[in-house]
């Protein structure tokens, strides 16, 4: 039974505790005292439903009714107010933000992906195609969201413990999701708030219409879990360089470079490649279909490879 749980705590990569009651909490600050530091890291309260879409695409997950419910009264009750869901701050006061109509539809099973960019303005940014970003950005590959933030992250970010981990304001980031989908020019040093900037990188790959790897590569992702050492690396290599459409591959790159440069300020910012791998592995790819939570550890490790063999994938 010691090994089981040994061998559990050491694979587990995050632990998310939905709709935490005080009870709980108060347990939490009673037994965290005897919890080792790393793995208190991977514990997070999750307040509401529309939180756990930072982490996991809930519309693809089989949600029991009674907590949907649930969640629902939570979001009658609640008012927004600016919050951090960082374990790290589990004493502090934790909000409950009312649920926007697209929370709703993606609650109820409904998702509101697959948008008629016809209908929308040129500027939009989230919840659209990169082809649709690329088509009224004067052709420019990198969207203005994705090089906005790493930009901010890269000067005033780097060493920020806990960047991408910590959760912000949900009405702070549509505001300024808001703002970007007008075609306002964004200064993010207006915020002063890396975690803010950290926050829409991964909402705007979250959001995007199909996502950074394509639906097309699902499976080819999935089939290099059971390769070993420099077979994976390599079979990796060979499916970014010849079947990911260059837009894509010089995004990725773009993004893969970056949290290379994350990783150097591990001992700081407390963010390995492992840690980077579970908070964007989900928004990099996912299935058009509902997929099993046992598919996440592989898609995690397989972006701990782009992550970790930057040098060796990326060589166009």
């Amino acid at each position: 039974m010691g090994l089981c749980f040994f061998s559990f705590r050491k694979n587990l990569k995050n632990l998310f505790i939905v709709h935490p009651t005080t009870g709980i909490k108060i347990l939490w600050t009673l037994f965290k005292p005897f919890i080792s530091s790393k793995m208190t890291r991977k514990v997070m309260y999750i307040e509401r439903l529309k939180e756990l879409e930072e982490y996991l695409f809930i519309n693809q997950l089989p949600i029991p009714h009674r907590v949907l419910e649930y969640d629902k009264i939570l979001g009658q009750r609640s008012k927004p107010v600016d919050s951090s869901l960082s374990i790290a701050n589990a004493s502090a006061n934790f909000t409950l933000v009312p649920p926007r109509l697209d929370t709703v539809s993606m609650i109820s099973g409904v998702s509101e992906d697959h948008v008629d960019e016809g209908q929308l303005d040129p500027t939009q940014q989230f919840n659209v195609s990169l082809q649709y970003i690329k088509m009224n950005n004067g052709g420019k590959t990198i969207p203005v969201v994705v090089e906005d933030t790493i930009d901010y992250i890269r000067e005033f970010g780097l060493y920020t413990e806990g960047i991408f981990r910590r959760s912000v304001s949900l009405k702070r980031l549509r505001d300024v999701q808001d703002a970007y989908n007008r075609g306002e020019s964004v200064d993010l040093r207006d915020f002063d708030d890396p975690h803010l900037a950290a926050a829409l990188l991964k909402s705007f790959l979250r959001e995007l219409t199909e996502p950074l790897l394509t639906f097309e590569l699902y499976d080819d992702v999935l089939s290099t879990y059971n390769l070993q050492g420099r077979s994976k690396v390599s079979a990796i290599k060979e499916l970014v360089l010849t079947k990911l459409p260059d837009d894509n591959y010089e995004i990725l790159s773009h993004l893969m470079r970056f949290l290379t440069e994350v990783t150097l300020h591990a001992n700081q910012n407390k963010m390995n490649a492992a840690n980077l791998s579970v908070v964007f592995g989900p928004s990099l790819i996912w299935s058009r279909h509902q997929a099993s939570l046992s598919v996440m550890g592989v898609i995690n490790a397989f972006t701990q490879l782009l992550i970790t063999h930057y040098e060796t994938i990326f060589i166009k």
